[in-house]
């Protein structure tokens, strides 16, 4: 469960990076993209509590990438040994 929530969890965060600074190239301001995103459907505890930060280029660190990064590549194993795509987690 642990493996699959963490899958989950960084799909998401790399998902979100991207979008804000997809915001800030094209001249939108990211605080409103997070406050936006809070209010909408896809609001999630995650994105209220690192955006303000990650807008700010502060990303103390919570769960460090090389335990993320293993996590991931022992999820997408884990899909791929019951034969199950993961056409967006596995994105490089």
């Amino acid at each position: 469960m642990k493996l699959i929530v963490n899958m989950i969890m960084g799909s998401m965060m790399a998902t979100f990076s991207e979008g804000l600074l997809l915001s800030e190239k094209v001249g939108l301001d990211p605080n409103v993209l997070v406050e936006v995103v809070s209010l909408g459907a896809i609001s999630a505890p995650m994105y209220s509590l690192k955006g303000p930060s990650m807008v700010k280029s502060l990303y103390p660190t919570a769960f460090p990438l090389k335990h993320q990064q293993k996590d991931m590549r022992l999820a997408l194993g884990l899909a791929e040994s019951v034969s199950q795509p993961t056409h967006c987690s596995s994105c490089k």
